[in-house]
């Protein structure tokens, strides 16, 4: 668990306004500040996704949280949060987190898709069509995602009935 703790060095670094002022003007995430490598981030993300396997969808928002705070950069941590957000319920905060899923890997066509599940839970039918449309529109021929665009054109087929 020790790559888990804030390093001594980073926690006194933190005290001191401006130099967190300065690291955050140069661009810096909080990852790079605190020092966290790749390894660390990949443990704490499969940490998360554990929680969220196990259906601890709040346990995993917060981990997905700590995550994307971290480092907002990373699309796949946006993704995780809106999912667990989704499954319990938060269909608001989840359109949030995909949105920014969306704003970070914009050629990623599955926040669109669970985007369209949160909007028709809140009975926004016609913004779950256009996000259904632009799932399948992301999933274009690309042969990894043709499972995703079959089940989004489904989804999209079952919006339509009257």
């Amino acid at each position: 668990l020790e790559e888990f703790q804030i390093p001594k060095e980073a926690l006194e670094k933190l005290k001191d306004p401006a130099y967190l002022r300065k690291q955050v003007e140069e661009g810096k995430t909080f990852q790079e500040i605190l020092g966290y490598n790749h390894e660390t981030m990949n443990k704490f993300y499969m940490a998360a996704r554990q929680l969220f396997q196990k259906q601890e969808y709040l346990a995993a928002t917060d981990a997905f949280i700590f995550l994307s705070t971290l480092n907002p950069f990373v699309s796949t941590y946006w993704l995780g949060l809106g999912m667990s957000q989704q499954l319990e319920e938060d269909y608001r905060c989840a359109l949030l987190s995909y949105g920014m899923s969306i704003l970070t890997d914009v050629k990623n066509p599955l926040p669109h898709y669970h985007s369209a599940f949160c909007y028709k839970a809140l009975g926004e039918n016609a913004n779950a069509l256009t996000a259904l449309d632009l799932a399948i529109a992301g999933c274009a021929d690309i042969e990894d995602y043709g499972w995703l665009k079959q089940h989004s054109q489904k989804a999209k087929n079952l919006l339509q009935k009257p």
